[in-house]
Protein backbone atom coordinates (compact mmCIF):
# COMPACT_ATOMS: atom_id res chain seq x y z
CA UNK A 1 0.00 0.00 0.00
CA UNK A 2 0.64 3.59 -0.41
CA UNK A 3 1.65 6.06 1.72
CA UNK A 4 -1.48 7.96 0.17
CA UNK A 5 -3.92 4.82 0.91
CA UNK A 6 -2.91 4.49 3.96
CA UNK A 7 -3.86 8.07 5.25
CA UNK A 8 -6.88 7.58 3.12
CA UNK A 9 -7.58 4.41 4.80
CA UNK A 10 -6.62 6.20 8.57
CA UNK A 11 -9.13 9.17 7.55
CA UNK A 12 -12.16 7.03 6.58
CA UNK A 13 -11.82 4.82 9.57
CA UNK A 14 -11.61 8.36 11.85
CA UNK A 15 -15.04 9.17 9.95
CA UNK A 16 -16.35 6.54 10.57
CA UNK A 17 -16.21 6.34 14.37
CA UNK A 18 -16.99 9.93 14.01
CA UNK A 19 -19.87 9.84 12.62
CA UNK A 20 -21.42 6.17 14.81
CA UNK A 21 -20.01 8.04 18.21
CA UNK A 22 -21.74 11.24 17.39
CA UNK A 23 -25.05 10.06 16.18
CA UNK A 24 -28.22 10.63 19.03
CA UNK A 25 -29.24 6.87 18.14
CA UNK A 26 -27.17 5.85 21.27
CA UNK A 27 -28.55 8.80 23.70
CA UNK A 28 -29.52 8.39 26.83
CA UNK A 29 -31.35 10.91 28.28
CA UNK A 30 -31.00 10.80 32.38
CA UNK A 31 -32.65 13.04 35.11
CA UNK A 32 -35.93 13.99 35.90
CA UNK A 33 -37.45 16.52 33.79
CA UNK A 34 -39.10 19.87 35.79
CA UNK A 35 -42.56 19.71 36.37
CA UNK A 36 -44.58 22.59 33.46
CA UNK A 37 -45.96 24.52 36.83
CA UNK A 38 -42.68 25.26 37.64
CA UNK A 39 -40.94 26.14 35.01
CA UNK A 40 -40.12 29.79 33.24
CA UNK A 41 -42.08 30.28 30.13
CA UNK A 42 -39.47 30.87 28.59
CA UNK A 43 -38.69 26.57 28.70
CA UNK A 44 -42.24 25.64 28.59
CA UNK A 45 -42.05 23.05 25.93
CA UNK A 46 -41.46 19.55 25.71
CA UNK A 47 -44.77 18.21 27.09
CA UNK A 48 -45.66 21.79 28.41
CA UNK A 49 -47.96 24.64 27.13
CA UNK A 50 -48.13 28.23 27.75
CA UNK A 51 -51.41 29.58 28.78
CA UNK A 52 -51.85 33.50 28.42
CA UNK A 53 -54.76 35.62 29.58
CA UNK A 54 -57.30 35.77 32.39
CA UNK A 55 -55.90 32.73 34.95
CA UNK A 56 -57.57 31.81 37.94
CA UNK A 57 -57.78 28.77 40.12
CA UNK A 58 -61.09 29.74 42.20
CA UNK A 59 -64.41 30.22 40.37
CA UNK A 60 -66.35 33.19 40.98
CA UNK A 61 -69.62 32.85 41.96
CA UNK A 62 -72.55 34.84 41.47
CA UNK A 63 -73.30 35.16 45.48
CA UNK A 64 -69.38 36.98 46.04
CA UNK A 65 -70.63 39.78 43.60
CA UNK A 66 -73.25 40.90 45.50
CA UNK A 67 -71.62 44.11 46.22
CA UNK A 68 -71.23 45.35 43.24
CA UNK A 69 -73.91 45.42 40.58
CA UNK A 70 -72.12 46.47 37.51
CA UNK A 71 -70.00 43.51 37.71
CA UNK A 72 -72.44 40.90 39.08
CA UNK A 73 -74.31 41.90 35.76
CA UNK A 74 -71.23 41.31 33.19
CA UNK A 75 -70.59 37.78 34.35
CA UNK A 76 -74.18 36.75 33.27
CA UNK A 77 -75.27 36.56 36.95
CA UNK A 78 -78.54 38.51 37.61
CA UNK A 79 -79.35 40.27 40.36
CA UNK A 80 -82.36 39.88 42.08
CA UNK A 81 -84.44 41.16 45.43
CA UNK A 82 -86.10 39.19 47.80
CA UNK A 83 -88.12 40.32 51.09
CA UNK A 84 -86.79 38.61 54.51
CA UNK A 85 -87.33 39.68 58.04
CA UNK A 86 -90.69 38.27 60.27
CA UNK A 87 -92.95 35.13 59.41
CA UNK A 88 -94.45 36.06 55.91
CA UNK A 89 -92.15 38.49 54.53
CA UNK A 90 -90.84 35.88 52.63
CA UNK A 91 -93.87 35.35 50.62
CA UNK A 92 -94.14 39.54 49.64
CA UNK A 93 -92.79 40.59 46.16
CA UNK A 94 -89.57 43.03 46.49
CA UNK A 95 -91.93 46.10 46.05
CA UNK A 96 -94.13 45.42 48.65
CA UNK A 97 -91.59 44.34 50.83
CA UNK A 98 -90.33 47.83 51.36
CA UNK A 99 -93.18 49.27 52.84
CA UNK A 100 -94.34 46.10 55.41
CA UNK A 101 -93.27 46.51 59.05
CA UNK A 102 -91.28 43.84 60.13
CA UNK A 103 -89.88 43.04 56.31
CA UNK A 104 -86.14 44.09 54.86
CA UNK A 105 -85.55 44.43 50.90
CA UNK A 106 -82.62 42.01 50.22
CA UNK A 107 -80.97 42.64 47.11
CA UNK A 108 -78.37 39.80 45.68
CA UNK A 109 -76.54 38.82 42.99
CA UNK A 110 -78.03 35.26 41.65
CA UNK A 111 -76.45 32.66 39.39
CA UNK A 112 -73.88 30.16 39.21
CA UNK A 113 -70.67 30.85 38.87
CA UNK A 114 -67.86 32.33 35.95
CA UNK A 115 -64.57 30.89 35.55
CA UNK A 116 -61.49 33.67 34.77
CA UNK A 117 -60.61 32.00 31.62
CA UNK A 118 -63.91 33.09 30.65
CA UNK A 119 -63.68 36.53 31.08
CA UNK A 120 -62.22 39.48 28.58
CA UNK A 121 -58.90 40.27 29.93
CA UNK A 122 -59.88 43.48 29.83
CA UNK A 123 -62.24 42.13 33.13
CA UNK A 124 -59.87 39.61 34.12
CA UNK A 125 -58.24 42.12 37.13
CA UNK A 126 -61.58 43.20 38.27
CA UNK A 127 -62.02 40.04 40.30
CA UNK A 128 -59.51 39.61 42.90
CA UNK A 129 -59.35 35.74 41.95
CA UNK A 130 -57.72 36.30 38.30
CA UNK A 131 -54.40 38.00 37.34
CA UNK A 132 -53.62 38.89 33.48
CA UNK A 133 -50.82 36.83 32.55
CA UNK A 134 -48.78 33.77 31.30
CA UNK A 135 -48.48 30.30 33.04
CA UNK A 136 -47.15 26.96 31.93
CA UNK A 137 -49.32 23.91 32.34
CA UNK A 138 -49.39 20.44 31.51
CA UNK A 139 -47.23 17.20 31.59
CA UNK A 140 -43.14 17.00 30.68
CA UNK A 141 -41.99 14.62 28.47
CA UNK A 142 -40.23 11.89 30.76
CA UNK A 143 -36.32 12.50 30.02
CA UNK A 144 -35.68 8.79 29.06
CA UNK A 145 -38.52 9.49 26.11
CA UNK A 146 -36.45 12.18 24.30
CA UNK A 147 -34.81 11.33 21.85
CA UNK A 148 -32.37 13.91 20.67
CA UNK A 149 -28.85 15.30 22.65
CA UNK A 150 -30.52 18.82 21.78
CA UNK A 151 -34.06 17.90 23.29
CA UNK A 152 -32.55 16.39 26.07
CA UNK A 153 -30.39 19.33 26.89
CA UNK A 154 -33.30 21.90 26.53
CA UNK A 155 -35.52 20.17 28.70
CA UNK A 156 -34.61 21.54 32.43
CA UNK A 157 -33.69 18.53 34.88
CA UNK A 158 -32.75 16.22 32.00
CA UNK A 159 -28.98 15.72 30.81
CA UNK A 160 -27.11 13.66 28.59
CA UNK A 161 -25.38 10.17 29.92
CA UNK A 162 -22.43 11.04 28.51
CA UNK A 163 -22.53 14.37 30.10
CA UNK A 164 -19.57 15.34 32.94
CA UNK A 165 -20.97 16.70 35.92
CA UNK A 166 -19.28 20.16 37.04
CA UNK A 167 -17.14 19.47 39.55
CA UNK A 168 -18.04 21.39 42.80
CA UNK A 169 -15.24 23.22 44.70
CA UNK A 170 -13.60 20.87 47.09
CA UNK A 171 -11.39 21.64 50.08
CA UNK A 172 -9.25 19.10 52.35
CA UNK A 173 -8.47 20.50 55.12
CA UNK A 174 -5.71 18.13 57.51
CA UNK A 175 -5.65 18.66 60.99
Amino acid sequence: MTKHAIRLVFLAAAAFSLIHGCSDGSLECLGTAVACSDRDVNTCDHGCRLERGCLGEQPITCESLTDNYDLCLQTGCRYVGSCDGAAGCTQLTFDVCGTTPGCVQVRRCFGGSVSCGSLDDSQCELYEQCVLGSRCTGSADSCGDLDSTSACLDVPGCYAADTKPAVVGYSSVSY
